[in-house]
């Protein structure tokens, strides 16, 4: 279990932006109550959400993603980012919808995780390539580890941005499940030689001594 939260941190925070819809989110903190403790923003933030105008519920709901996702609360997490989707359109409704997706991904549902993730990239651009790493996370939540294979080679045969650390460990990862050894080794060279500071170039374990398979003593 401890993996797989670490998993989810990872995806939430691969894009350490924490973008959010400024045009929605913008007058929400003017009607919170000054000094408000973190941990009492859910009740002020549902009041705003059911009595503002039809942008500042979006941004509300979107900061209630965000709060619930902070706690682990996914299922509560995807239902405020999908209610702060609905009220927003283009770019903004994208962003909405990956967080929904991402915190899909905590819920362990990936059918789910996956329409999100899809939708996501034909709404943003610049969200294209963090969606196409969370599409590839859906199919080995699924299971389906060769088509999470299939998905990250092609968001790493293109301009991955800030997505490709995460996408190289995890395609690192997938293979030498997989026992491709060249495609191991390719992807911690680049991964070393791009992104060498990166979390995940410090986590990424070593490779397997000559003649002992990965995860073995």
């Amino acid at each position: 279990m401890r993996t797989w939260a670490k998993r989810i941190r990872l995806a939430a925070g691969v894009a350490a932006i924490w973008a959010t819809p400024a045009t929605a989110i913008e007058s929400v903190w003017a009607r919170l109550p000054a000094g408000l403790p973190a941990d009492s923003m859910a009740a002020p933030l549902h009041r705003i959400e059911a009595t503002g105008p039809r942008p500042t519920a979006a941004g509300a709901a979107y900061a209630l993603g965000q709060f619930h996702m902070a706690r682990g609360e996914y299922p509560l997490a995807a239902a405020a980012f999908g209610r702060a989707a609905a009220r927003l359109e283009g770019h903004d409704r994208g962003e909405a919808r990956y967080r929904q997706g991402v915190a899909f991904l905590g819920e362990r549902e990936p059918g789910k995780a996956r329409a999100a993730f899809e939708e996501v990239a034909m709404l943003s651009q610049t969200l294209r390539a963090l969606a196409q790493l969370g599409l590839a996370q859906s199919f080995v939540l699924a299971g389906e580890r060769e088509r999470a294979i299939d998905v990250l080679r092609r968001l790493l045969d293109g301009p991955a941005a800030e997505a490709e650390p995460a996408a190289l460990a995890r395609y690192v990862a997938l293979c030498e499940r997989a026992h491709r050894e060249a495609d191991v080794a390719a992807a911690r060279a680049r991964l070393a030689r791009r992104w060498p500071r990166s979390f995940e170039a410090a986590l990424l374990p070593p490779p397997p001594q000559a003649g002992k398979p990965a995860g073995a003593p």
